[in-house]
């Protein structure tokens, strides 16, 4: 455990300076929800899916496949700003092919999408 400090003003002390996860081990639940929201918040980029997308994602579709359709690409037109073939988004949308990093990074970025979001979501 890491000992805090303390900060004086004149003889007394004013503040108290925690490693993080030991002040979030003094507050309670609603504080700790609160503390997260405004986390999420300030990350917020703006950014929202329809819920046929997220429900789309969760049910295990491609999401090259979903978030492609959301864009309404084409096969074709997404094979074209990639560099790639028809064929080869096909077999990336079946899960027949893996896609290489570069390759990822740059559909991510025509898809507008982080190169985490292309991963499928877990079917647990």
């Amino acid at each position: 455990m890491i000992k805090p400090q303390f900060i004086y003003q004149g003889d007394e002390p004013a503040f108290v300076v925690l490693p993080y996860a030991e002040w979030l081990a003094t507050i309670d639940e609603d504080q700790a929800d609160e503390i997260a929201l405004q986390q999420a918040r300030a990350a917020d980029d703006g950014t929202r899916y329809p819920q046929e997308v997220v429900t789309r994602l969760m049910d295990g579709e491609s999401p090259i496949r979903v978030y492609r359709e959301f864009h309404e690409l084409t096969q074709e037109q997404l094979a074209e700003k990639a560099g790639v073939t028809k064929v080869y988004i096909g077999q990336l949308e079946r899960g027949e092919r893996n896609m290489s990093p570069k390759l990822r990074a740059k559909i991510a970025v025509i898809l507008d999408v982080d190169n985490d979001d292309l991963t499928p979501w877990s079917q647990d």
